[in-house]
Order: structure tokens, then sequence, then C-alpha cells
């Protein structure tokens, strides 16, 4: 997906695309992983968009920080939230899982393990991923969601 080429949107998009080709038993974990275009906003149809997004991550940037080190080097530590939310057909296995379904219990897992202490790849000029929590943002009987953060340095 085209974006400014700036680092923030490339990193947000990199995210997008571990997330999307994320496997368990070669089925795709997310029907949508994309970057956060207001998908769940009000206009979009909030809420009610989980049955038709879900599974789903969307990646946005949050913040930054900034530090000078030696030789007056900018470092930028970027934090990104991917909120990650799935609908079921069942109560509680949203949150949970069952034994032939993903709950976000098993996904966030499957998110640290993709990202926490990983490089982005070629081109990025930053030092790993690093998880920081998470946030829940939605939790009903049958719709669960979180928001997970990461931060990476970037080394100017």
């Amino acid at each position: 997906m085209a974006n400014d080429g700036g680092m923030v949107a490339k990193l947000e998009q990199r995210i997008a695309d571990i997330l999307a080709a994320l496997t368990v038993d070669d089925v795709l974990v997310f029907k949508k992983a994309l970057v956060w275009k207001w998908q769940l906003s009000p206009d979009a149809g909030g809420i009610e968009k989980f049955s038709e997004l879900s599974p789903f991550a969307f990646v946005g940037f949050l913040s930054a920080e900034a530090v000078r080190e030696g030789g007056y080097d900018l470092k930028q530590q970027l934090e990104f939230g991917i909120m990650v939310g799935i609908e079921s057909k069942g109560d509680g296995i949203a949150r949970t899982g069952d034994a032939t379904h993903l709950g976000i219990s098993k996904i966030r897992e499957l998110v640290i393990a993709a990202l926490d202490r990983q490089h982005p790849g070629s081109g990025f000029n930053c030092d790993d991923f690093s998880y920081e929590g998470e946030t829940v943002w939605v939790d009903f009987p049958k719709r669960f969601a979180i928001q997970m953060n990461f931060t990476i340095n970037w080394l100017m």
C-alpha cells in the first residue's frame, strides 16, 4: 500500500505485512491485517464491523520520544499500537478460544512471537521491536479486542 515514504508510515506497513502473513497450521491468523485507517470508527460502522473484519489487526503510530546519544546523535523511540480483535459465535470464545477457534489468548502470543525482539528487515535503520504491554478495549461476550504496544528505536 502506498504511503508518504516516511519511516513511521513504512514501519506501520511493515508491521501490518508481518501480521498479514502470520499463520497457524498453514491458515492465516487474520482476515484483515492493515494500517489503521479508522476501520472501526462510528462513521465506518463502529463495533458492528467486528463480524465483517474479524479476526483483525490494525496498526497505528502512537507516539515518539527523542533522546540524544553520544555525539548528539538523535535516537527516537517510536511507539506503535496494534488493535487486535475477534468475534465469536459463542460467549467467551473470542477471549479464550476453544479447540477449533483461536481467541485473543493465543493470538496475542502469536503477535508477540512475530514481533518482539525481531528486526523489521533491510532498509530500516533501527533496533528490534520491543513488546511493551497491552490494554483491553472491547470486552463483550462475543467480541474482544486489545491494543498491543510495541516500541522500536530509530537511529538517525
